[in-house]
């Protein structure tokens, strides 16, 4: 995980991610993440004054770590379709991934959007903005024909994005996903003259 914080909070946190998926988040003490950590209970109250100010915290570092490899990905030189579905996977498989790999899954996605559905919603508002960015950048270069669609950038992208909210649910795996995602994505930009 990405992260700019003391080495005790990067242990903190990473110890409640390891125990968060293997025992739930209401079933994880303060004193289980502080034994995890090699630390005393008294260091861990320094750093945080709760459990659900560490899954915040963990919550903030996954979407920030999300974003910059979805930026990253919308800003190479592949085709337009290919940064999409690429910026896509960077935001919404690993998440997709933590709820998969533990048997708590659905209780931390409930606790995530209980605890840091603002979160969430900034993230989304911030991936929104890239995805105007880039199919401005694609309609500029000629990649695109947003006229032709009859839609300005903004409203590609929310359409677009709507369109990838579609492709999740509770029974949906990841390559299911990823097969989705990449049918989806050559539709999208056909349907925009590309």
């Amino acid at each position: 995980m990405i992260s700019k914080t003391s080495p005790a909070r990067e242990r903190i946190i990473n110890a409640a991610f390891t125990l968060f998926g293997r025992y739930g988040f209401r079933r994880t003490s303060m004193e289980d993440i502080a034994s995890e950590a090699g630390l005393s209970r008294a260091a861990l109250y320094l750093q945080f004054r709760n459990k659900e100010d560490i899954f915040r915290d963990l919550a903030g570092g996954l979407h920030e770590e999300a974003l910059l490899q979805a930026e990253a990905a919308l800003d190479n030189a592949q085709p337009l379709a290919e940064r999409l579905r690429a910026s896509v996977e960077a935001k919404t498989l690993r998440m997709m991934e933590i709820a998969y790999a533990s048997p708590h899954g659905s209780e931390l996605m409930d606790e995530k959007n209980r605890l840091c559905g603002d979160v969430a919603t900034d993230s989304e508002r911030r991936f929104q903005e890239m995805l105007t960015r880039a199919f401005s950048r694609a309609d500029e270069a000629r990649e695109i024909d947003l006229a032709m669609a009859g839609l300005s950038a903004p409203e590609a992208a929310d359409v677009f994005s709507r369109a990838v909210q579609g492709l999740k649910g509770p029974e949906v795996t990841t390559d299911a996903y990823r097969t989705r995602l990449a049918s989806l994505v050559k539709v999208f930009v056909a349907g925009l003259g590309g």
